[in-house]
């Protein structure tokens, strides 16, 4: 049961069900507690007020620059090192960019590009997350 690793998000009514849980490789169990540390602000986590990142706690006036940047990227780092022990060695990169969304009358939002690169803590294998969120109001794409 250690090495199982179960897809997110939970069906909780298959759970009551009694019914067997989606499963996935422990790459994509990383993936998906990365990306959930990333959509996370602190204090969001009633059991554990530390688990998030930075992100939301910054002005994003000022996310362009590379002070704004540097803090996102050394938060999203310590989270890592602080709450995925599955990773060892992480690195973050973080840039920002406009992004045009056609959908919504021209309008031009921030997106916030993530890539994570580091290696797994049992077998010292390479591991690279990336993920885009748009911020300023926070949605996925």
């Amino acid at each position: 049961m250690g090495n199982t690793y179960y897809q997110l998000p939970l069906d909780l009514a298959g759970i009551v069900e009694r019914q067997q849980l989606v499963r996935c490789s422990l790459q994509e169990s990383i993936a998906q507690h990365l990306y959930l540390m990333l959509t996370t602000y602190f204090g969001e986590s009633r059991y554990e007020p530390a688990f998030g990142c930075q992100v939301w706690e910054q002005d994003f006036e000022a996310m362009t620059t590379m002070r704004w940047k540097d803090t996102v990227q050394r938060s999203v780092e310590e989270a890592i090192r602080n709450f995925e022990p599955r990773l060892v060695h992480p690195r973050a990169q973080i840039a920002v960019s406009d992004f045009e969304s056609k959908n919504v009358g021209q309008q031009v939002r921030k997106r916030l590009e993530v890539v994570v690169t580091a290696a797994l803590h049992r077998t010292d294998e390479p591991f690279t997350f990336q993920a885009s969120l748009f911020i300023a109001p926070l949605s996925v794409e």
